[in-house]
């Protein structure tokens, strides 16, 4: 197990760039101990027979059908943008 102490807590606040007072060292240094202690009573539990889960939903979901439906009112639409070139809408870049 991971060794949960003043100098890890005062590493990941300097990784998170983060001013703790002694009081919230003291208290994220109880919380991780307690979390990770959760985690080790997790692996004790035998799971060699269960097959993986890779969502807790497993029943598939029902998607409409994929067809083509037109739509008439696009001009409306478009009135909505402040800029419009060529007939189609402009809207900023995402780069820089």
């Amino acid at each position: 197990m991971i060794r949960i102490d003043e100098e890890l807590i005062r590493h990941l606040e300097n990784l998170a760039r983060l001013q703790l007072s002694d009081e919230q060292r003291r208290s994220i240094e109880k919380d991780m101990r307690e979390i990770l202690s959760y985690m080790e009573l997790l692996n004790e539990v035998e799971v060699s027979g269960v097959e993986p889960m890779y969502t807790p939903i497993e029943s598939n979901c029902d998607l409409r059908a994929d067809e083509i439906r037109p739509f008439e009112d696009v001009e409306t639409i478009k009135m909505n943008f402040p800029r419009q070139k060529d007939g189609h809408i402009v809207v900023p870049g995402i780069h820089a």
